[in-house]
């Protein structure tokens, strides 16, 4: 069979199987959304090994180095091992760091609120005493209550709650399941990288031609690197964020100016997402002690927020992506509605790789028809 007859049949097939996608498209939705949930715990766990391996890779360089000027080299896989517990301990501790100083904070907030309104009974009491306020109509609508039928609707409506209930606890169950599976996989993801990766180049090799193998290999490492970079591009911009917040809420005599900060730059790791969660929470945490203080802690976070994203984003991350903000925009939003926030994550710098090679790819075809031409 020569080249020519190949192609049509591949034609061929492909146009006759979208053909019969479109018929069929709800169905092929179907089972899409169910391949999804499958390979879910899979690709998260790829994305939570790529976490991870970012500042185990840099700390077990760091460890060669200082055990190379010791004269003492345990062996490779000891470092490995060594980076890796490092690394998690260090992300537990952030964590621990976080809700340790998060915590305390809210409970004393919602404490205060409990107070304040305890306090504020009597004066609210005597103000609707002082108005004459007319509180017979209430009477009135309770005495026309049927209570009887309110409590045989309330009973027929039992099953509903029971049916609503079993299907948010088997949705919880299904989070937590797909999340332990996800991290299990990142665990043997980040401590066997180095013989993963050689079963991957040796298959790769053996099954694709040498170009096509060549390139998907070219861009596997493209992608590790923008991924590293992205990532550390976006941890600094998060402490810079951070300090910026603290140091403006101290300025502006708002509370909370060490939690804010905090939880300003844990949100920031996520793009776009992260500001409007670190945003609600200390607008609210700031509404619970003073009301009117809440309207200019909203004004000085949008303010950090905007100078942040004018003048430090675009020289932090946008340097180490090489992604413009409407390309980052259009990677997160289709990140997130697919994987949710590790979407998001993942899809930023992979949109970098495939606009790098369409670039290369493009000149490459320009030189060509220039040169033929």
């Amino acid at each position: 069979m020569d080249s020519n007859t190949k192609r049509s049949l591949l034609v061929t097939v492909v146009g006759v199987t979208l053909f019969v996608a479109l018929l069929r498209f709800s169905d092929v939705l179907a089972f899409a959304a169910r391949l999804v949930d499958l390979v879910l715990p899979i690709l998260a766990g790829g994305i939570l090994a790529l976490f991870i391996n970012v500042p185990m890779t840099g700390l077990e360089k760091r460890l060669k180095q200082l055990f190379r000027k010791a004269k003492k080299q345990p062996p490779d896989k000891t470092l490995h091992l060594l980076s890796f517990f490092i690394t998690l301990v260090g992300i537990v501790l952030v964590l621990v760091l976080a809700l340790t100083l998060l915590v305390p904070e809210l409970v004393k907030s919602f404490h205060s609120l409990y107070l304040q309104i305890e306090s504020n009974i009597p004066r609210w009491t005597a103000y609707l005493s002082a108005q004459d306020a007319d509180m017979g109509w209430l009477m009135h609508w309770l005495e026309g209550i049927n209570w009887e039928q309110l409590l045989h609707k309330a009973a027929d409506s039992i099953d509903k709650v029971l049916v609503n209930a079993v299907g948010a606890v088997s949705a919880t169950v299904n989070v937590i399941v797909t999340a332990s599976f996800a991290l299990i996989i990142s665990v043997y993801l980040s401590l066997g990288t180095e013989s993963l990766g050689r079963q991957a180049h040796t298959l790769v090799c053996a099954y694709l031609k040498p170009r096509h193998a060549a390139g998907l290999l070219r861009f596997c490492r493209l992608f590790r690197q923008s991924f590293a970079n992205f990532l550390t591009g976006q941890c600094s911009e998060a402490v810079i964020l951070g300090v910026l917040m603290a140091f403006a809420f101290s300025v502006f005599q708002l509370p909370y100016g060490s939690l804010v900060g905090m939880l300003t730059a844990i949100c920031a790791i996520i793009p776009y997402v992260g500001a409007l969660i670190s945003c609600v929470v200390s607008v609210f945490l700031v509404l619970l002690v003073d009301p009117m203080l809440a309207v200019r802690c909203l004004i000085v976070y949008l303010a950090v927020q905007f100078i942040e994203n004018q003048f430090i984003y675009p020289r932090v991350v946008g340097k180490s992506v090489g992604l413009s903000p409407l390309y980052t925009l259009i990677a997160a939003m289709i990140g997130g509605n697919l994987f949710g926030i590790l979407g998001i994550i993942f899809f930023i710098p992979l949109t970098a790789v495939v606009i790098e090679l369409v670039k290369e790819d493009a000149c490459r075809r320009l030189q060509a028809n220039g040169n033929q031409s």
